[in-house]
């Protein structure tokens, strides 16, 4: 779970629900997936910070990331894949600037000097606001001792993150929609406002008829820490317009277009849920219901998760997340 806005929770969860603590961790998963792309699958173990979903594609003239995770793990499985076929890494983009999909930025950075990595501008602001508040708040769990052992060492790592900022920033702004070639493949780089972050780019493959979403899809529940709920729906509708075939979300598994109907559909019942005055139990129970093919055994800490945002979207919390 993320720390910061989300600490209360984890902390929550690892002290009064021991059995969050039983949970199986989601299988990471690494493979080809057709058209020159390979995805390595981000993890979400319990008591952990999670590892988004990382993606490489191959152009004639090197290759592509896609987000670069948190954990060490992560990083060797990304190196991994780069070197399986040998081409030059030239470049990273990044969906957005939350610590699970850019924390992996300045090691590939240093190992691969020429790369340029893409992304949007959001992330200055999350530096001065949502990353520099998480990381006060990290330090002072840290110093008082109420920070389970399991976590330490993946808060200890997101500080150092956070005191490199400047490193995570991209070398290409990318605030408006653009279609590009990168290593000699087109792309389609797409830009939803105010969603999961004050501006999170996905990618639209045409080629593969293939979208590459982060965190506009995650599971076992969606990540609304910076979102604005509204903003996220609209962005989904914009998924569902692009033609895509195949949706790779920033957690969880491939999803063919008619799941991801699927978890668009759950998702919008879950926000109206909690935008009206219905017990919010019945809005985390819903999102069970509707997301259960991807949870699974992991039911315990979905439901943690719904109720925690849930609540935030009932009490306004993230409102201002829809103006900024």
């Amino acid at each position: 779970m993320r720390w910061g806005a989300f600490a209360a929770l984890a902390l929550a969860s690892c002290t009064t629900k021991p059995a969050v603590e039983t949970v199986p961790a989601p299988r990471t998963y690494a493979h080809g997936i057709g058209g020159a792309t390979f995805l390595i699958g981000g993890s979400f173990a319990p008591g952990r910070s999670p590892d988004g979903n990382s993606v490489i594609l191959y152009g004639p003239e090197g290759s592509i990331l896609v987000d670069t995770g948190r954990g060490a793990e992560h990083l060797t499985a990304i190196r991994q894949g780069l070197s399986g076929l040998g081409f030059p890494l030239v470049a990273i983009v990044n969906t957005h600037w939350h610590l699970d999909h850019v924390s992996g930025n300045p090691a590939l950075r240093a190992a691969h000097p020429g790369v340029k990595i893409y992304g949007t501008s959001a992330i200055d602001g999350a530096l001065t606001g949502f990353l520099a508040t998480s990381a006060a708040a990290s330090r002072r769990a840290l110093a008082d001792g109420t920070l389970p052992a399991a976590a330490r060492a993946d808060v200890e790592g997101d500080l150092a993150t956070i005191a490199r900022g400047g490193e995570l920033r991209p070398d290409v702004i990318v605030d408006e929609p653009r279609d590009m070639t990168i290593a000699g493949r087109p792309l389609s780089l797409r830009i939803a406002h105010r969603a999961a972050t004050t501006r999170d780019l996905w990618l639209y493959d045409a080629d593969q008829k293939r979208a590459i979403v982060g965190d506009l899809v995650t599971v076992p529940a969606p990540f609304l820490d910076t979102a604005c709920p509204e903003g996220w729906l609209k962005a989904l509708d914009d998924v569902a317009a692009s033609g895509a075939e195949q949706v790779v979300p920033g957690h969880g598994p491939i999803m063919p277009i008619a799941d991801f109907h699927r978890w668009r559909g759950a998702f919008g019942d879950f926000i109206a849920c909690a935008r009206g005055a219905g017990a919010l139990e019945g809005c985390s129970a819903g999102w069970l219901a509707g997301a259960s093919r991807w949870i699974g055994d992991d039911s315990v800490r979905a439901k943690a998760m719904a109720d925690y945002y849930g609540g935030l979207i009932r009490a306004g919390k993230l409102d201002g997340y829809c103006t900024a």
